[in-house]
Order: structure tokens, then sequence, then C-alpha cells
């Protein structure tokens, strides 16, 4: 199975219960929205990167590899603040405060793919009440969209063959041309999804409502004291903002 976010690797955060990481992903996305201060919010981040280093074992080349789709997005938002926020250099911080609170959101997301398998993740979602279709369909969808990443470079290696040149022309000649690509993917596309219902019917999914698991999960001593840690931190994080008053800068005055 093609999961290219998860790393087998021997730690802490590999070895906790994913209900604890799911909910601390939540706790940390919620705990970086109190903030808009770039004071707060780049030191946040880089302890983020430090602890999925210490506590991951996760290689920082490995979380800027992934990071980097989102530079152009960055580049963007600390670009644009200036020019819609005046005085310049308020808005230029706060495109900084909204570019590190994306790039932390999106590491805080990384570390609980990178560090919990696609068995475990969906397993978690189920027992904290996700239904299990909805599990399922993440599943399916974490399974088949780099599947069909793999696939659409082997439909252009194909066209590439022969003959297919998508380098050359304008904008929307190179968008005609992408069509030799594009259907090719549907077609492959929609016979998987046949195949994969044909799968699912003839295992009788849906057939009954209480479901039994090959492989459960369940709560142990250091998942406890993990997730006593993270609501003392999330704790923390708003007696900051709303009991000492730091981290957030008016944005109207």
């Amino acid at each position: 199975m093609i999961y290219p976010f998860y790393f087998e690797r021997d730690s802490l955060l590999h070895s906790l219960d994913p209900r604890v990481k799911i909910i601390g992903t939540l706790a940390g996305i919620a705990a970086i929205m109190l903030y808009n201060d770039p004071l707060f919010l780049i030191p946040l981040f880089f302890l983020t990167l430090i602890s999925a280093k210490a506590l991951g074992r996760i290689e920082i080349r490995e979380v800027l590899r992934l990071l980097k789709p989102l530079i152009p997005i960055v580049v963007i938002t600390i670009v644009i603040w200036p020019l819609i926020y005046k005085p310049r250099l308020e808005g230029l911080l706060f495109g900084i405060s909204f570019s590190m609170r994306l790039l932390t959101f999106a590491l805080l997301t990384f570390m609980l793919l990178m560090t919990t398998s696609q068995r475990d993740l969906i397993l978690g979602f189920v027992k904290l009440g996700m239904p299990y279709e909805f599990g399922l369909t993440i599943s399916i969808a974490l399974r088949y969209i780099p599947t069909l990443y793999i696939l659409t470079g082997n439909i252009m290696d194909a066209q590439k063959s022969r003959g297919w040149e998508m380098e050359k022309g304008n904008f929307l000649v190179r968008m005609k041309r992408m069509s030799a690509v594009l259907i090719p993917l549907l077609v492959a596309s929609l016979k998987t999804a046949h195949e994969l219902s044909i799968a699912l019917e003839s295992r009788a999914l849906g057939a009954t409502k209480k479901r039994t698991f090959l492989y459960d999960i369940e709560m142990r001593g250091k998942d406890y004291l993990a997730m006593t840690v993270l609501l003392l931190l999330f704790a923390l994080a708003l007696y900051v903002r709303y009991g000492l008053g730091l981290g957030h800068i008016s944005m109207y005055g």
C-alpha cells in the first residue's frame, strides 16, 4: 500500500495511541489560532519543528520537503498583506503571522501523518466516534491520491514516448494538449472506482451496523500521561492569550 507520509520509526510519537495524536493535533491547531503576533508564532513554529525531531525522530529535511509546496502561498501572503493593510509595516507583520500559522498548521498535520500508520489513523478516528464509512472514505482517499499521482506520471511518460510535447506553445495550447493525459487518467480512475465498488460489495460492506476489528487499539499509561500534558499545554496557551493578554495584535486599532 502506497502511503508516502508515514515513516516507520522507533519513537515516542510513533508509540502513542492515535487518538492522543489526533486530539493533540487539533489542540495544537486551536492553540495556534489564538495568536497572531509573529514574535509568538515564529518561535512556536520552530519549537514544533524541534519537537518533531526530538519526539518523532523525523529529520528536519524530511519535514521541509513536505512543506516546500507551500512556499509560493507563503510568498504571496507576505507580499499581498502590505498592499491591502496600512501602515505597510504592520501589514508585513500580519503577512508573516498568517504565513507562520499556515506552516505550523501543515507541520502539525504532517507530524500526525508521518508518525501514524494509515490503519491506526482511521481506527483512531472511528474510536473517537467517526462513522466507519467516513473513516473508510478517508482511507481510500489517502490510498489512491498518491496512486493517481504515480499513474499520471506514467501516462505522461507514455505520451512523451509517442512524441507528445507539453513544454511548447502558449497557455491555451498547453491546456489543450493536457487532454492527452486527462482522458486516460479519467478512464483509469473510473475503472479503479468500479473495481473498488465490486470489492466492497463482495465483502458485504454495510450489511451490519456493528463492526468488529481484526486489530484494535487501547489506551495505556503513557497515553493518558501524554494526554494530560497536552491538555495542560493547551490550558497554558489559553492563559497566556487571555490571562496575560499576550500574543495578539489588534488589526483594527
